[in-house]
């Protein structure tokens, strides 16, 4: 009996070696595909299963201009993927009964009385009327804020602009309330309350604020693409304005010890967990699949996540958490670009067994660089093989087609331009999208006259479209 019973371990722990060994097969050439197929700097990504950290891995460099490689403990800037972090040590304060979430937030901080009161619960779930940015270059904001003070000075004066309650405007900015409450309830600094909280407790080693003067080990530097869709290095910003919602620094490691101290409950109990994602409902009745600083959802096998993305100055992540098969994914990258995806929710469906594509390559970088180098024809021949070859691996979506003939208006190849859109035209005869790709071209061309007719093109087949209708407002008064 007893040997029964070991053959039977042994068997069992066989077959786990070697389910865990073709996971993590797939998930490295995962990852060497997406790094190559989408052209980036660099991507750490890492998945967490019952409690223990099965696969990590890193592609690229953290630093493209003196070649240094992107590690497992390669930092990134997480950017909103800190509300999680800030979701959660609100709620441990409500645990203690230092917080009431239906409290008026003016019960905790000092903030001037605006039209309308509103509550802890409305600023975490982006209904408490906070503006966002302003078209300004905000987001990219260098100035330099040395306290939470500082930040709510600063966004005191503004009103409110929306009644609290009625409307979901996502917004970074008003977590700087949440963080000046914790402060003020906790007798700590933001940063010592969430280190004392959970970063020590979770056994993350290389979470920290996105402060640019300081010297932190390991961190990588973010980049965007030019109009070229060369990478170059992105905007200066200090994150001084938006540390609480926007503005930590992390690892995938660090994020996947969060998620399973989460998951454990061992940050805030099981039945704070839950009430942080049940929809928030709009005094109109309509509801948002925003809870109190997490998103969640359905993936397309009918498994329930817990997710936030963040999109930053340089760089780009996703932290996507399955609470019922107790599974983690991260991504994190050092680049803010279009179409990149979400990884994480690929490495999620390679461990539960789904099968998915291999990571595209753009379809409007290759032609573009084609246009650059031998001229537009050149480049609409490859086009033509591509779109019919079904063995390639770009992207043809007339998403993707469409995003080509505005990179030759952005590098002000305005004919080339318009030859492809009237190419597409061709094929796609009742695109709205098409008709304003050729008003946009030929207006840039110089050409008002037929930039109105396709802009009218547009109206017919779309009477509502306000873009086509504002810009033949705009033609008709020059």
């Amino acid at each position: 009996m007893l040997r029964l019973l070991i053959n039977i371990f042994l068997i069992f722990s066989l077959h786990s070696n070697l389910f865990s060994q073709n996971i993590t097969k797939k998930l490295d050439q995962y990852l060497i595909d997406y790094y190559i197929n989408k052209n980036i700097p660099s991507i750490s990504a890492g998945l967490l299963q019952g409690g223990k950290i099965i696969w990590l891995d890193a592609k690229g460099y953290a630093d493209v201009e003196n070649n240094v490689p992107a590690q497992k403990n390669t930092i990134y800037r997480i950017a909103s993927v800190s509300k999680i972090i800030t979701a959660v040590a609100v709620m441990q304060l409500v645990e203690e009964g230092k917080i009431k979430l239906d409290d008026d937030v003016r019960k905790y901080i000092q903030f001037p009385s605006k039209r309308w009161k509103f509550t802890v619960r409305q600023l975490l779930s982006h209904t408490a009327g906070i503006r966002t940015y302003k078209n300004t270059g905000e987001f990219e904001s260098k100035e330099f804020f040395n306290t939470t003070q500082e930040v709510i000075n600063y966004l005191a004066k503004d009103s409110l602009v929306y009644e609290p309650g009625t409307r979901y405007l996502y917004t970074t900015l008003s977590y700087n309330l949440l963080a000046a409450i914790i402060e003020n309830v906790s007798g700590l600094s933001f940063s010592d309350y969430i280190n004392k909280n959970i970063i020590e407790p979770a056994g993350m080693k290389s979470t920290y604020p996105d402060l640019q003067r300081n010297i932190i080990q390991n961190r990588s530097k973010g980049y965007a693409k030019d109009q070229f869709r060369q990478i170059q290095n992105a905007a200066l910003a200090d994150l001084s304005i938006k540390i609480p919602g926007g503005g930590l620094l992390s690892t995938s490691e660090d994020l996947l010890r969060f998620s399973e101290y989460l998951l454990n409950g061992k940050l805030i109990k099981f039945t704070s967990l839950d009430s942080m994602i049940v929809p928030t409902k709009l005094k109109s009745g309509k509801t948002i699949n925003y809870g109190l600083g997490i998103a969640f959802g359905i993936d397309e096998s009918g498994r329930k996540y817990l997710s936030h993305s963040g999109i930053g100055t340089g760089f780009t992540s996703l932290l996507l958490i399955y609470p019922d098969e107790k599974v983690a994914a991260v991504h994190l990258m050092n680049i803010r670009d279009r179409n990149l995806g979400e990884p994480a929710f690929d490495i999620a469906a390679i461990y539960f067994g789904r099968d998915i594509k291999e990571p595209q390559k753009s379809l409007a970088d290759f032609l573009l660089n084609i246009v650059l180098d031998y001229g537009i024809d050149s480049s609409l021949t490859v086009y033509k093989q591509i779109i019919s070859d079904t063995t390639n691996n770009f992207n043809k979506k007339l998403e993707e087609q469409i995003t080509f003939g505005y990179d030759l208006i952005n590098v002000k190849r305005y004919f080339d331009s318009i030859q492809f859109f009237r190419l597409l035209n061709r094929e796609y005869s009742n695109s709205a999208e098409i008709f304003i790709g050729l008003g946009d071209a030929y207006l840039k061309d110089g050409n008002k006259g037929l930039a109105i007719k396709n802009f009218r093109r547009v109206l017919r087949l779309q009477p509502l479209n306000n873009y086509a209708a504002e810009m033949l407002k705009k033609l008709s008064g020059i």
